[in-house]
């Protein structure tokens, strides 16, 4: 009885130490997630900085260049989401699709400033300010659920159950 209770022991510490070494995040896991994580961090830094350009760009260009700059960027960026989109269809690419709708967002956005511009221009500046503190939030976000849904993809591949039902069926 005792030498079956140390076996079962020994047992449960070896299968302790292999469930934990499965859970550990593989290297290429990690550079994934780190990857994934520098391009939103990279992609959020150019728009906010696209935002801070628009910002300084209300104090120093006079109105009808800026209006014009405004309309000039939502055509811009509009093409820019075209391609995104099309390269996401072409190719399957989820995260070029989500790229493509964040620049779309981007150029709603820029195109709305045009009318913004006119009827809210002392609270402009505050308003574009604004729109980064969103958009810093939402990279922050999106980052930590990337990790998440990352992590739980890998785990889930880890899960050999169907494996198991076939074994025994």
């Amino acid at each position: 009885m005792k030498n079956e209770n140390i076996k079962t022991n020994d047992n449960i510490e070896k299968l302790g130490k292999v469930l934990e070494e499965k859970k550990k995040i593989p290297k290429n896991i990690r550079e994934k997630i780190n990857s994934k994580r520098f391009e939103d961090i990279a992609f959020g830094a150019v728009i906010i900085i696209y935002l801070f350009a628009l910002n300084l760009g209300m104090l120093n260009i006079p109105t009808e260049n800026y209006l014009t700059d405004l309309k000039v960027f939502s055509v811009f960026l509009l093409i820019i989401t075209i391609f995104l989109f099309e390269k996401a269809y072409k190719k399957d690419i989820s995260d070029c699709w989500l790229h493509g709708t964040e620049i779309m967002v981007c150029t709603i956005f820029t195109t709305y400033l045009i009318h913004l511009y006119s009827k809210l221009y002392n609270t402009f500046g505050t308003i574009i300010f604004s729109a980064s503190a969103i958009c810093i939030i939402y990279y922050g976000i999106k980052i930590l659920i990337m990790k998440k849904v990352i992590i739980k993809n890998y785990n889930k591949s880890l899960v050999d159950i169907g494996d198991i039902v076939k074994e025994r069926g």
